[in-house]
C-alpha cells in the first residue's frame, strides 16, 4: 500500500536529480553482507526471501519487500529511515523495530543493497 509519504519521498528524489543532485547510493552497499544481516534480524517477519513469510496470523502483516512497483519506487533514504527508525519513523506500524542503535550506517547501507537485490514478483 502506498502512502502520501511515499509520493513525497519519490518527488524529493526526482527534484534532487533534476537539480543535478542525487541521494546517496545505498544500493551500492554489499548485498552479500546485507543478506547475512537480513537472515539474522529480519527473516522472522519478512521471511528468508523478503516476501513476508509469516503465516501464523502475525498482524500487522509485514511488507512484501519483493513487490514490483512498490520497493522499486521507494528512495533509498526511505528504506534507511524505516530500518533505522522503525515503522513509526515513517508513520507505519510500530511492530517494525528501529535498528538505528543496533546497526552501523554501513550495515544499513548493506541491508538496503540486499533489499534492492531481491527478485521482484
Amino acid at each position: 500500500m502506498q502512502t502520501p509519504y511515499h509520493h513525497i519521498l519519490a518527488a524529493a528524489a526526482f527534484a534532487l536529480s533534476s537539480c543535478g543532485l542525487s541521494m546517496p547510493a545505498y544500493s551500492a552497499g554489499d548485498a552479500s553482507r546485507g543478506n547475512e544481516l537480513f537472515q539474522q534480524y529480519c527473516v522472522g517477519c519478512h521471511g528468508p526471501d523478503g516476501r513476508g513469510g509469516r503465516k501464523d496470523g502475525f498482524m500487522p502483516r509485514p511488507q512484501n519487500l519483493t513487490k514490483k512497483g512498490y520497493i522499486d519506487e521507494l528512495p533509498d533514504e526511505y528504506l534507511v529511515t524505516v530500518i533505522s527508525k522503525g515503522g513509526e519513523g515513517v508513520n507505519k506500524s510500530g511492530y517494525m523495530p528501529a535498528f538505528g542503535n543496533k546497526f552501523s550506517g554501513e550495515d544499513i547501507e548493506n541491508l538496503v543493497a540486499f533489499i534492492r537485490s531481491l527478485a521482484r514478483y
